[in-house]
C-alpha cells in the first residue's frame, strides 16, 4: 500500500526551478564567504588561504554563470554547474592538504593573545599535559581539522553535482520540449 501515500515525481519546471535557486544561492553564498576569507588573508599576507578564497570565489561565479545559461535556454549551464563543485572541491583539497602539511603551530601560539595563551597553560596542566608539548597538540588538531573539512567538502560537493546531474533530463524537457533534446 505504499502507492496510496506516495507523492508524484516533481514537474521538469518545479525542478528546473529549484536547480536556479539552488546554484543563485549557493554560488552567492560561495563568493561572499569565500571573497571574505580571500580578502582577509590577503590583509594578513597570507598567499596560500588568499589564492584559495579567490579561486573558491571563481567557482561560485562560474555556479551562478550556468544558472544564467539555463536561464537563457542554453542546457550547457548544467556543466558549468558541475564543474563549479569539482573545481571547488579539488580547491578545497588542495588547501587542506597545503595546510596540513605546512602549518607552523609554534607560529600560531605565538600569534594567541598573552591572555588566552595563559588560559590554555591552565587547561594542559589541569588536564596532566605538558605546556611543552601543545605545538604537537595543536598540529595534530589542524591535521582533523582539514581532514574533517576535505570529507565534508567531498561529501557535500559531491552531492551538489549529482544533483545537478541528476537534474539534467527535467531541465532538458523544459529548454527542449518534452521529447527532445
Amino acid at each position: 500500500m505504499a502507492g496510496k501515500n506516495a507523492k508524484p515525481p516533481p514537474l521538469p519546471i518545479d525542478v528546473f526551478e529549484r536547480v536556479l535557486r539552488v546554484a543563485n544561492f549557493d554560488g552567492r553564498l560561495l563568493v561572499v564567504i569565500a571573497g571574505t576569507f580571500a580578502l582577509m588573508a590577503a590583509m594578513s599576507r597570507n598567499l596560500p588561504p588568499t589564492l584559495a578564497g579567490v579561486l573558491a570565489s571563481g567557482w561560485g561565479i562560474a555556479e551562478m554563470h550556468g544558472a544564467n545559461k539555463l536561464r537563457n535556454g542554453d542546457p550547457k549551464g548544467l556543466d558549468w554547474m558541475i564543474w563549479s563543485q569539482l573545481g571547488l572541491m579539488i580547491t578545497v583539497f588542495f588547501y587542506a592538504g597545503w595546510m596540513m602539511t605546512h602549518f607552523d603551530a609554534t607560529e600560531f601560539l605565538n600569534a594567541v593573545p598573552a591572555l588566552a595563551l595563559e588560559n590554555l597553560e591552565n587547561q594542559f596542566a589541569e588536564a596532566g599535559l605538558s605546556t611543552v608539548d601543545m605545538p604537537r597538540y595543536f598540529a595534530s588538531m589542524s591535521t582533523v581539522v582539514y581532514s574533517l573539512v576535505a570529507l565534508l567538502t567531498f561529501i557535500f560537493q559531491g552531492m551538489m553535482a549529482r544533483f545537478y546531474h541528476r537534474s539534467r533530463p527535467a531541465v532538458e524537457t523544459v529548454i527542449f520540449g518534452p521529447g527532445r533534446r
